[in-house]
């Protein structure tokens, strides 16, 4: 009692009772768990504060918390990157690396599910940013940033921030070579014992009748201030990626034919190769066959004839000693008429969600179909979105992982 008459007294004095200051620690425990966008707009209190943010210990504190299952909780989300045909001509400035004519315009497009309504079998889309020539089919996303290419140029997206960074073109002789068909291919991959992030270029050069691949360059950019392309030395048979890479535990992985199918290994530190031959699978139906991550591990999903047996295929990697083991998923007869009018051809693998699920989509008609691999459960959600009538609309699903990140992209 005695108490709140001298608290009571001291506000009729008009005095002020400082409350107790808050230590360094706690400020950022506290920063950590705020969204984003006040996070930003927090950089604007102070010097301290605004260098504590952008500091990539602080990126990787709030990209761990953000990652974590109480921060999981929070609605689903896929990017999905729309290709859209205009019928007006129009073309993308360039540099001297390539010549392009693009009458195309691509848009990143969002589709939440909220966990509540995760059995609805329409969800719509909802505009997240209109980039000039950014999605396609090569966009990556890795720890919350996404790589694209616009006229074989990499870019880096961070969607939390909103921030867009274009790499320098890559130096390679090879372009220069007009009498050769050249492709080029990004991966993206993280260093967690040096905390780095690098992007692999690949240059493909084919003989012109597309029937021999002649030979490989390699270049490797770190993603830091100054940063620069340098070639690596590579000296194992030429190869043609056929699917995106997985970078799991600090080593990049995607599929490629030589004229075999096998699993190159690219390991982000030391900055080696390492080769695993791939099951013998049908790979005329390769854009069928889904390369994905599954318990750590990767692993091929096939999905070749779900169709006529109801099976999906599911092949997973034990990297350490480069061997394989198969495992069966027979789908439910309950659930079969979703896969009755697929084909094959036209269903895509796309990766996991965060909920352990398969992703497969269609694009015409345009819907999702989520497999969970541990309740072995099928799903259909029908994408809706309005079009114009001057629009020719081809849907390139992407999976976003489930990190925020908050890291500035500096060059």
């Amino acid at each position: 009692m005695v108490k709140y008459l001298s608290l009571s007294s001291a506000r009729r004095r008009n005095d002020f009772v400082a409350a107790p200051e808050i230590s360094f620690d706690l400020m950022i425990e506290i920063l950590s768990r705020l969204p984003v966008k006040s996070l930003m707009r927090f950089k604007c209190v102070s010097k301290l504060w605004s260098s504590l943010i952008r500091s990539r210990y602080f990126s990787n504190l709030y990209l761990k918390v953000a990652s974590s299952p109480s921060r999981l909780m929070r609605p689903l989300g896929v990017y999905m990157s729309l290709n859209l045909s205009l019928t007006s001509d129009g073309h993308y400035n360039c540099d001297s690396m390539e010549f392009c004519r693009n009458t195309e315009k691509f848009e990143l497009l969002s589709l939440r599910l909220s966990l509540s309504s995760s059995n609805s079998d329409e969800s719509s889309l909802e505009q997240d940013l209109t980039f000039p020539g950014m999605g396609g089919y090569n966009m990556v996303s890795l720890r919350g940033l996404i790589l694209y290419t616009v006229c074989r140029k990499a870019c880096i997206y961070n969607p939390s921030t909103r921030q867009s960074l274009t790499l320098p073109a890559v130096k390679s002789n090879i372009f220069a070579q007009q009498e050769r068909n050249k492709h080029v291919f990004y991966f993206f991959g993280h260093d967690h014992v040096h905390d780095q992030y690098k992007i692999v270029c690949n240059v493909v050069v084919i003989s012109r009748d597309y029937k021999k691949i002649i030979t490989n360059e390699f270049w490797v950019f770190v993603l830091e201030p100054r940063g620069f392309w340098k070639r690596i030395e590579y000296d194992d048979q030429p190869h043609l990626p056929t699917k995106q890479g997985l970078c799991i535990n600090g080593v990049i992985y995607y599929l490629a034919s030589n004229p075999t199918c096998h699993v190159y290994c690219f390991d982000v530190r030391s900055e080696e190769f390492r080769v695993i031959q791939a099951p013998h699978l049908e790979y005329q139906h390769c854009k069928s066959l889904g390369f994905i991550e599954h318990g750590g591990k990767p692993a091929i999903f096939d999905c070749t004839r779900i169709r006529e047996t109801g099976v999906f295929e599911l092949w997973i990697l034990e990297v350490d000693g480069g061997t394989w083991w198969r495992k069966s998923l027979v789908l439910k007869l309950c659930q079969m008429h979703l896969v009755y009018d697929i084909n094959r051809k036209k269903l895509i693998v796309h990766g996991t969600d965060q909920n352990n699920e398969v992703i497969l989509a269609l694009t015409r008609p345009c819907y999702i179909l989520y497999y969970d691999l541990i309740k072995n459960d099928l799903r259909k959600v029908n994408i809706i979105r309005a079009t114009r009538p001057y629009e020719r609309q081809d849907v390139c699903f992407k999976v976003m992982d489930k990190c925020e990140n908050i890291m500035q992209l500096e060059t």
